[in-house]
């Protein structure tokens, strides 16, 4: 399966324009799809309780998108085709989210690579806060405006509340920082437990020895049997 995973990944990787595939299932997206775009190195409790938040504020199907590429951070860790194994095994676990890799980086590159792969589908954008800044930095584009204006004449995005950034903070920087496009987006709460989960802490925990417990049973067992994060002998 990893080596069919890695030849499926490298070709999205390799295609010459925004492009996206689905792992879960051979039908295509359609519909309202909320998608988390996100490196899920690993997949934590975190990600599926705001891709269910989402889809429950959008009447959306829940879509994990596994980035191939990011625009600030190289691949480390975890390889790409385990992340969609863990993301396959936390279904196994109950939790019913489409799994899907795209080849783009930005939200509006995302979206457009979901438009491509899946023409029935209508996508949402769900990100964390730390990501709604990125979203709204003018390093990413060449014209931010020229770029944005007419993404957002069309699509909404769901913001939500991380760490310590309460959501009336998170509220309060759209105000102060993208107030022309603040009603484009949908505002969804986790609860402090969620919040304050990470992958870097998944990451550290394992790294110090410890099987995190903020990642779904199926993916510990992954993390246990192959030790991404630190070596297999180490891990308790």
């Amino acid at each position: 399966m990893t080596d069919h995973l890695a030849e499926a990944l490298a070709a999205l990787d390799a295609a010459p324009r925004p492009l996206a595939r689905r792992f879960d299932s051979p039908e295509p997206l359609a519909g309202p799809v909320a998608f988390l775009p996100a490196a899920f190195n690993p997949p934590t409790l975190a990600h599926l309780r705001l891709l269910q938040r989402a889809a429950e504020a959008a009447a959306a199907l829940p879509a994990a998108v596994l980035t191939t590429r990011n625009v600030d951070k190289a691949v480390t860790g975890a390889p790409l085709p385990a992340r969609v194994e863990m993301l396959l095994a936390a279904r196994r676990d109950g939790y019913e989210v489409a799994v899907v890799a795209a080849n783009a980086a930005r939200i509006i590159d995302q979206v457009a690579a979901l438009e491509a792969a899946f023409p029935a589908a209508d996508p949402t954008p769900v990100v964390g806060f730390d990501t709604l800044v990125r979203l709204f930095d003018p390093r990413y584009y060449a014209d931010m405006a020229a770029e944005l204006d007419p993404f957002f004449e069309r699509r909404r995005i769901i913001a939500a509340n991380r760490g310590p950034h309460a959501l009336e903070a998170v509220a309060e920087w759209l105000h102060q920082n993208a107030r022309d496009y603040a009603a484009r987006v949908i505002l969804v709460e986790l609860d402090a437990e969620h919040a304050a989960m990470s992958s870097t802490l998944a990451r550290d925990l394992a790294a110090a020895g410890r099987l995190p417990d903020l990642v779904p049973p199926s993916v510990r067992t992954i993390l246990a049997e192959r030790g991404y994060y630190a070596p297999r002998s180490g891990l308790t």
